[in-house]
């Protein structure tokens, strides 16, 4: 049955919808099972689950970017996993539970539209986001750093991983007008500061050279968002593409591979390249 017949049948199905819900939790009851639970899902806490909810959502992205609606779908189940692992693990520790996850997010989605839930009023695209940032900015528990945006986005960057800091950081500042116009004038920047680089490093200045290193992988993270390509993702295809064409240097040089010499190996890397390009051309 394809995607579209499994739409068709399901969208009108709002119980059905409940009763798999309800098997869900009762699923994840079963794997966090104190006697009878799987062994990993049992030592996993908030912290340790957080390299799995990157990589979801990362999988997630790169669904969306191509276009699969079966891949968006498998991989939304995924990310639900983890938000269902959350909650179970939440409701473990005695600090929230996944009704209480449910009923702040509908909490969230009335306060933040009270076009639609309070007045029934129709509203402009810009209008509709004027009223979620001040009703946002009016929940928060620091509303004195409201008007300092460096101070905001320090706050909420603070436990992301460095890539999602500077990609919400990228997003912000480009709302109010900072932000490339062209890949020329990124290219332009990164120009530069391999340039600083390449100054620091000759100045054997440990501390410039890192300062200088940084700018060139912030500036670069910048061309991904600009180019609305997820930059893990980007990487973990190279990572790949590296060891299928390393696998083919290891079969040509076969137990001689540590006599190679760097020549050696830019000739069999040459080689690696042709051979992946025939095979998926």
């Amino acid at each position: 049955m394809s995607s579209n017949d499994r739409y068709n049948l399901q969208k009108n199905s709002n119980l059905e919808t409940l009763e798999s819900f309800r098997i869900l939790i009762s699923n994840i009851k079963s794997l966090k099972d104190k006697t009878w639970g799987c062994p990993w899902q049992k030592i996993q806490s908030h912290k340790s689950l957080i390299p799995f909810l990157h990589e979801e959502s990362n999988e997630f992205i790169d669904a969306i970017y191509e276009k699969k609606a079966d891949n968006i779908c498998e991989e939304l189940g995924d990310l639900l996993l983890q938000v269902m692992l959350h909650a179970e693990i939440g409701y473990e520790k005695k600090e929230f539970a996944l009704n209480d996850v449910i009923k702040n997010l509908n909490k969230k989605i009335i306060n933040r539209h009270p076009y639609i839930f309070k007045k029934k009023e129709k509203v402009s695209l810009e209008k509709s986001q004027t009223i979620w940032e001040n009703i946002k900015n009016s929940e928060k528990e620091t509303p004195h750093m409201e008007s300092s945006i460096s101070k905001n986005l320090n706050m909420k960057i603070k436990n992301l991983p460095p890539i999602v800091g500077t990609d919400k950081i990228t997003n912000v500042v480009k709302e109010y007008g900072f932000k490339w116009e062209s890949t020329d004038q990124i290219f332009n920047k990164l120009e530069e500061e391999i340039n600083e680089l390449k100054e620091a490093i000759k100045s054997k200045n440990y501390l410039e050279i890192k300062n200088e290193f940084g700018d060139i992988y912030f500036t670069l993270l910048n061309l991904s968002n600009f180019l609305k390509i997820n930059p893990e993702s980007a990487l973990q295809k190279t990572n790949k593409k590296f060891l299928d064409r390393f696998s083919i240097i290891e079969h040509h040089a076969g137990d001689n591979i540590k006599k190679q010499t760097p020549k050696d190996f830019q000739r069999l890397w040459q080689i690696a390249k042709r051979k992946l390009k025939r095979k998926n051309s």
